[in-house]
């Protein structure tokens, strides 16, 4: 307890609940910059060049112009709109929440569908990797989630 004198009358400040509450918003802030890293290079990659980057997991599309424009308006749309997610979530505090649980349920699905895939077409070292990836991602925006002092 921090005390000062105000109006002629001694206050008390809990400085450890105010460092603690102002580190948990800024990790769940740093954590939203760290997503929107993510998704913008996601975003990137298949929007710029998105055949190249499907060539990376063995998958090949035509070349024609609706195979690269489903990859731009599917895949590099939608990380697009999650790295603006993230970004407002850092730049606007009272929106901070509701953009993690965007980010949290998003990614907790791509983990399922990851899992679903490798439940189905079986376990190679790539999809593991990406698992990885993904999973500890997932457990960092949880973590982001849960510091984050709810009001």
């Amino acid at each position: 307890m921090v005390y000062y004198l105000r109006d002629g009358e001694w206050h008390g400040v809990n400085v450890n609940a105010a460092l603690k509450k102002n580190v948990g918003v800024w990790f769940a802030r740093v954590v939203t910059l760290y997503a929107a890293a993510i998704f913008l290079f996601l975003a990137y990659l298949y929007m710029i060049e998105p055949l190249d980057h499907i060539a990376n997991f063995g998958i090949s599309a035509s070349g024609a112009p609706e195979s690269v424009n489903f990859l731009r308006a599917g895949p590099g749309a939608l990380f697009t709109g999650l790295a603006i997610t993230a970004l407002y979530g850092f730049a606007r505090l009272s929106r901070l929440v509701a953009c993690l649980w965007v980010i949290v349920v998003f990614n907790g699905c791509v983990v399922a569908a990851r899992l679903t895939g490798i439940a189905m077409e079986g376990v190679t070292s790539l999809q593991l990797t990406e698992l990885r990836d993904e999973g500890l991602s997932w457990l960092l925006f949880v973590a982001a989630l849960i510091a984050h002092p709810h009001r």
